[in-house]
Formats: C-alpha cells, structure tokens, sequence
C-alpha cells in the first residue's frame, strides 16, 4: 500500500524538485501531495491520511518550526514524522529542528538518495511503534496468547513467564526456569548497541536501567540459543515491587534497522559519527555530567591548507586523506571518547578528562598527524582548538570557545593547539 508524502514549501521550485524525486524514483511507494504555504499544509493534514511531512523552514506567516509545534500538538498529527528540508544546517537552526518536535532534517540541497532513505527510515519506525504498542498492551491482559517472550520478574529472580519464553529457552515449567536462570539478564550476549548487565551500575537494578534508557532508544538485546543469535526489542514497566518485560523478536529486521541507523549516524565517507550523532551524544553528555557535577573537554580540530590539497592533489586524494585522518584519531582514542566528522575537514572530540590532561592529549594527536606519512600528500599537520565543559554552558557555548580557540591556532601559525577558558 502507497504511502502519502506532503511537502509543504512557499518556493514553487522546490515543491517541483521534490515532487519530481518522488515521482521518478518512487512512484511505486509513494503519492505526494504539494502545499505552498503552512496553513494550506495543516489543512490538507486533517482533511487526508497523511504518512510523512517534508517541511519547509523559512515561510511567511507561519514558518515551519512554528507549523511543526502545531502537527505535535494535534492528537490526529502528532505521530506523523516531520523532516525538515532546509537550507540553514547553522547549529541553532539543527537544534531548534529537534526542539519542536522534528523528527529529522535534511540539508538543500538535497541528495535525492539520501531524502528517500530518510523517508523509508522514518515510515519503517513508525511502523514498528506501532506494532510494539499493539503487542505490548495486547500482552497485559493475556500473556500466554503472545507470540513475543513475556516475563514478570523482580528484577534479580524470575517470577512467571509465557509459554513463548518458557519454548523458547526450551524449558518446560516455572520451577525449571528459575532453577537454570537466577536471572534472564545473564542469558543477553555482550556487543556494540546491545545492552548487557556489564553496562548495569548494579545488576539488581538492571530492569531500572533499561526503563531509563528505553526513554531515549530502543532496547536491543543479543541471545544465544542453539549456536544462533536472536536480537530482541525489550521493553520493560514497573508494576508496584515486580517488573513485566516484553521481549519482541525482531533478529529478521534488525540488519536494516541497523543499516538505517547506521545511513543516520555515521558519515559516510569516514565511517565515524556524524554532526547529527555527534550533536544526539553531546547533549546526552551534558546532562549527565551536569548530574554529576565533573567535566569534560571538547575539541575541534582541522586540517591544514586542505583546500590546496584538493586544487594540487584532486578530490580523490583529499578523500583518501580524510578517510586515513580518521582511522589515525580512531587508532588513539578509546572506546568511551566521542569522535566525529564535523563537516568538510573538521573533526571534534570528546574526553572524560581535565583541561590539562585534554591538552596533553590535544597534542599527541596532534605529533601524530605531523609524523604519519599520508599516501599521496606526506606533510599533513593539523589546528586543534580545545576547551573544558563548564557548569553554566551549553553545547552552543561550548563549541562557540572551540571555535575560537581553533581559529587562534590557525591564525597564529597552524599545526598547534590553543584553549580558550
């Protein structure tokens, strides 16, 4: 069955663009609907069924942030994703994007693959939602009836189960599941995006844990059974002193799920986080170090004339020296640290360390650049501009000193590393 896009845009032209990707690359999936202003675009939203909104920024009388605060707002609208197709990528605009309720944007102009992989990305999860909502009230009333793995436990013991658990560990009664499990969490595998109990402060309260993080994503656990491995979507609720977990199958899904999410975070030249991910980790960050009460530094780093590398050298070698500069960084960084690609030759860092410490680190980093010999172009340095995460800031406040920090480095001779307090 089509799925039904609107494009909401003031600008005639670009209401024709996307009509055109859409009509000759997708016509199969989708039907498309133009409006050429915001309040031509909430009506249509109550007057048809509508999937996905492709929506404009800058529109006279209603812009687009103030439209997409209305579609949230709306019972009927407010589970509809919103992607921004706008031509401000300035950090102010991203984060105002996610503020009011947008589930995504895209930058003008666009690339036609990459819209499509956002729209298909977005359906897909609403989707999903919308089955795992149906699933997880259809299992409060009638446990054994489900076909995904229900659990009531007190978080360190089992207290029943569904007949599909139960099958699924190959295990007849409750009595021999409590015998051969003390605790369901220590049949999950270890592995990047899976949780664990290893990543639980303490494994009594690990069920906690994945009621916390299920807030921000989904919980994805990894399970061994016969040599093979299931991935499962779980979902966990509190019920006075007991615990029901939903464990929902989804190991025939997951490899896509994980391909969009990985098209959604990753660059894709580098295969390191992008600005959007970069941007998710950082504001994360921020609140639980705020918490916490310690600190941080961040870095942005750049590198050195690049620009005449490509005019002497061709894009392609400048391609091959981004793609080298990252797996450099990545061979001397940890797995906790934040490392993404910025935008163009830029990259940015983050550590769990002191201003003096991040300095000292700044400048390994920065040696090793000077001293690898790069393929095609041997002498490559880079600027480095570095500041401590204060109580008071914000990620705009924080990157804004990097920056300045960065911009002194070049200013005063490249390859070199400035802070700004």
């Amino acid at each position: 069955m089509k799925k039904t896009i609107l494009c909401i845009d003031d600008i005639e032209a670009n209401l024709f663009i996307v009509q055109s990707v859409i009509e000759d690359m997708a016509s199969d999936l989708y039907d498309i609907v133009l409006a050429s202003s915001a309040n031509e675009g909430l009506s249509i939203l109550l007057k048809q069924k509508i999937d996905i909104v492709l929506m404009d920024v800058m529109m006279p009388d209603i812009d687009g942030f103030e439209a997409t605060k209305m579609i949230k707002s709306n019972r009927k609208t407010k589970e509809i994703p919103v992607i921004f197709l706008t031509a401000k990528n300035d950090d102010e605009t991203i984060d105002i994007c996610y503020k009011v309720g947008g589930n995504d944007y895209v930058s003008k102009p666009f690339n036609h693959v990459e819209l499509l992989s956002r729209i298909s990305f977005h359906l897909a999860s609403k989707e999903k939602d919308r089955l795992l909502l149906e699933e997880k009230e259809y299992t409060q009333s009638i446990l054994d009836l489900q076909e995904n793995l229900i659990l009531v436990t007190s978080g360190t013991h089992c207290i029943t189960a569904n007949k599909a658990l139960l099958d699924f560990y190959n295990i007849n009664n409750m009595y021999d599941l409590k015998k051969n499990f003390v605790c369901i969490g220590e049949t999950f595998i270890e592995g990047e995006d899976y949780f664990s109990l290893n990543q639980s402060r303490e494994k009594f309260r690990w069920v906690d844990d994945v009621i916390e993080l299920s807030q921000d994503k989904d919980v994805l656990v990894k399970i061994l059974k016969a040599g093979e491995e299931y991935i499962f979507n779980l979902k966990a609720t509190k019920f006075i002193n007991q615990y029901i977990l939903t464990f929902t199958d989804i190991t025939q899904i997951s490899q896509q799920s994980l391909e969009y999410k990985h098209e959604a975070s990753y660059d894709s030249l580098t295969q390191i986080y992008n600005r959007n991910m970069f941007h998710r980790l950082m504001e994360r960050k921020i609140i639980i170090f705020k918490k916490k009460n310690t600190s941080f530094v961040f870095i942005i780093f750049d590198i050195d004339h690049f620009k005449n590398v490509n005019d002497n050298y061709g894009h392609l070698v400048g391609d091959d020296i981004l793609i080298n500069m990252a797996k450099l960084i990545q061979g001397h960084v940890r797995d906790q640290d934040i490392f993404a690609r910025w935008g163009g030759e830029e990259f940015t860092l983050c550590f769990d360390v002191g201003i003096t410490k991040g300095i000292e680190i700044a400048n390994n980093l920065r040696r090793y650049i000077e001293e690898y010999a790069f393929k095609e172009v041997v002498n490559i340095t880079c600027s480095f501009g570095i500041t401590e995460f204060r109580n008071n800031d914000s990620l705009d406040s924080m990157i804004k000193r990097a920056d300045e920090a960065l911009y002194e480095a070049k200013e005063s001779g490249r390859n070199k590393v400035c802070q700004k307090v």
